[in-house]
């Protein structure tokens, strides 16, 4: 039985749910699939009644990959399957990270609406150049793009795997500093973010329990990169989703920012028997 959740990590775990519209993240059918199987993967944006499957088109694509004990391996087969449904297959057993990313789209919202989603959103490299150059008062552009990753766990191996630890290299990318396939309550949950590579200090994270999704809190890295999660965690399957983003002049379309939106899919739940 879940116990109830603790919203006292960060001040903005009172964010309405317009906070979340921009959230991204990579879901499979199951977290726990067989070996050597097709496993169905879906893509969605949002949050609660805005949530949406995101549509997945050859050119808005950039790659899916999973990486696991036999190492990374590409999931495109062609445009072809780049075009409906998603799949991926995980032909050894152990642990897998799936990972998504996309190219980047634009987007301008007047004054505003960009001031509050960049609020919302805790984009601070945003609200700070906006405030240093004076600038809230005019509309915000930027262009944006997606990195998410899902973790599961196919089969039950003979050895201890560590790839839920791995960094992949993304842009902006959320690692767990602890297994979520072997945490129970009480267990820290440490989770970092990184951009470029290099801790990011004062990333707010939006954490969503994915079978509830009105059941969702917030947290902020500290100046190590990093935040325990834990105070509000339950066992179940969660969505950690995160935003950053840096001023760049000479963007297309004339946009001011470069975002990126991160995530990370996991479930506590081990199939494997302790």
């Amino acid at each position: 039985m879940k116990r109830m959740i603790s919203l006292s990590i960060f001040a903005a775990t009172a964010i309405a749910g317009s906070a979340h519209a921009h959230d991204f993240w990579v879901q499979p059918e199951t977290f726990t699939p067989a070996e050597d199987e097709s496993l169905p993967v879906s893509l969605f944006v949002g949050h609660g009644s805005d949530k949406s499957d995101w549509p997945v088109r050859p050119h808005r694509i950039i790659g899916i990959q999973t990486l696991g004990p036999n190492g990374p391996q590409s999931q495109v087969r062609g445009a072809e399957s780049l075009t409906g449904a998603l799949s991926v297959t995980l032909d050894t057993p152990g642990m897998h990270l799936i990972s998504v990313e996309t190219t980047n789209s634009f987007s301008e919202l007047e004054a505003g609406k960009f001031n509050d989603y960049a609020e919302e959103e805790g984009i601070r490299p945003i609200m700070l150049d906006r405030a240093a150059k004076r600038t809230e008062d005019q509309p915000g552009k930027e262009l944006y793009s997606r990195r998410g990753k899902a973790l599961v766990q196919a089969g039950c191996p003979a050895e201890a795997s560590e790839v839920w630890a791995t960094e992949l290299g993304l842009t902006l990318e959320v690692i767990p500093g602890a297994n979520p396939v072997e945490w129970d309550e009480g267990d820290a949950m440490p989770i970092k973010v990184h951009y470029h590579g290099a801790p990011v200090s004062g990333a707010t994270l939006h954490i969503t329990d994915l079978d509830d999704e009105t059941v969702h809190f917030s947290a902020q890295t500290d100046a190590e990169g990093q935040v325990d999660i834990s105070a509000s965690l339950t066992e179940g399957r969660w969505l950690v989703h995160t935003v950053w983003a840096e001023a760049a002049a000479g963007l297309l379309e004339g946009a001011d920012y470069q975002t990126v939106f991160s995530s990370l899919t996991f479930d506590t739940e081990s199939p494997c028997p302790s």
